[in-house]
């Protein structure tokens, strides 16, 4: 499961709705049948079912299994990649709509990490956290660079161990330019 590459026009105008970047990023973590999402966005299922529906057709997620219960079929629905990105080399004048689109992405993804923390502060210690906030001043093609060899580490160490001792950690990043400096000096 890879990052899904969003190269078309249909595919970003599916992923411009920021309720279906959430959607989107609750599939990546776990699979979930319509119920469950409804339940999460207090949203009717019939909305709920809409969007599934749009983000199938763009294939970003699909129907990972069926389960009858009292009579009920229940499908369950998971994301196809780990995380998706806009492929910069889209037409120019889609620039105001990528921007538009990874802002959504990013808020989303602060949203699910603030509600994941809020959900285990009782874990949190010194000895298994981490919290770390940084300037840094370089050109673009630094940043690029940088952000490469991050995804390259995070890949690496998507899944490390095996046994009674292996635990789960959440790590989340966000590196984004800003327009002035928030750390002065």
């Amino acid at each position: 499961m890879e990052k899904y590459l969003i190269e078309n026009y249909d595919q970003l105008k599916v992923i411009s709705d920021s309720l279906r970047v959430k959607i989107v990023i609750m599939l990546i973590e776990k699979e979930m049948t319509v119920t469950e999402i409804g339940k999460e966005t207090n949203l009717p299922k019939a909305k709920v079912f809409y969007h599934l529906k749009e983000l199938e057709k763009v294939g970003m997620i699909s129907i990972t299994r069926k389960e009858e219960v009292k009579g009920n079929v229940y499908k369950y629905y998971r994301a196809t990649h780990k995380g998706f990105e806009v492929d910069q080399k889209l037409l120019p004048h889609l620039k105001e709509d990528i921007g538009s689109v990874h802002n959504t992405i990013i808020m989303q993804q602060l949203e699910n990490a603030k509600m994941v923390i809020a959900k285990n502060t009782h874990l949190i210690n010194g000895k298994n956290s981490i919290s770390q906030t940084r300037q840094i001043k370089c050109t673009e093609e630094e940043f690029k660079s940088w952000a490469e060899e991050y995804n390259k580490l995070m890949t690496k160490y998507d899944y490390l161990g095996d046994g009674d001792n292996v635990k789960t950690y959440y790590i989340n990043t966000v590196g984004i330019e800003v327009e002035n400096e928030i750390f002065q000096s």
